[in-house]
C-alpha cells in the first residue's frame, strides 16, 4: 500500500520531531534543545517559562545514547577480537554523532521530574 503524492503533506507542513514547550506549545529549535541538554533547564524562547527534559525522555535518551555503543563494543570484542584502540576510536566518533541526535528524542516538562516524581 503506497501513499499517493497528492495526499502527502508538503515538507513545511510535516511535523518535525523537535520538542515543544509544555506551557505555550512553541516548537523549540535544535540549538535551544542542545542548550537545555547541557544546562538542565532553559527558558522557552516564546513565553520565557523554564522548561526541563521530562524524566521519561531523559531515561529513553540515555538508554538510546548508550546501548547501541555497548552492544556494538561487546559484539566487536567477543565475535571479532577487535582490540581496545579501535573501540576507543569508534567511541570518539560515536559520541558527537549520538549527542547531535539527542534533541530529537527529548520531550519537555514544566517541572523537574525524575522517575515520575517532582524534584526541587
Amino acid at each position: 500500500m503506497s501513499v499517493s503524492p497528492a495526499s502527502r503533506k508538503p515538507d513545511k507542513e510535516r511535523k518535525k520531531p523537535m520538542p515543544t514547550c509544555q506551557n505555550c506549545g512553541f516548537k523549540w529549535s535544535w540549538k535551544d534543545t542542545m542548550k537545555l541538554n547541557f544546562k538542565g533547564k532553559w527558558p522557552c524562547a516564546n513565553c520565557g517559562r523554564e522548561q526541563y527534559v521530562s524524566g521519561k525522555s531523559s531515561f529513553w535518551g540515555s538508554l538510546l545514547f548508550s546501548m547501541p555503543f555497548v552492544f556494538l563494543m561487546n559484539y566487536l570484542r567477543l565475535s571479532h577480537g577487535v582490540g581496545w584502540l579501535p573501540i576507543i576510536l569508534l567511541f570518539i566518533v560515536y559520541l558527537p554523532v549520538a549527542s547531535l541526535l539527542m534533541p530529537f528524542v527529548f520531550k519537555l516538562s514544566n517541572a523537574k521530574n525524575r522517575f515520575g516524581k517532582p524534584i526541587e
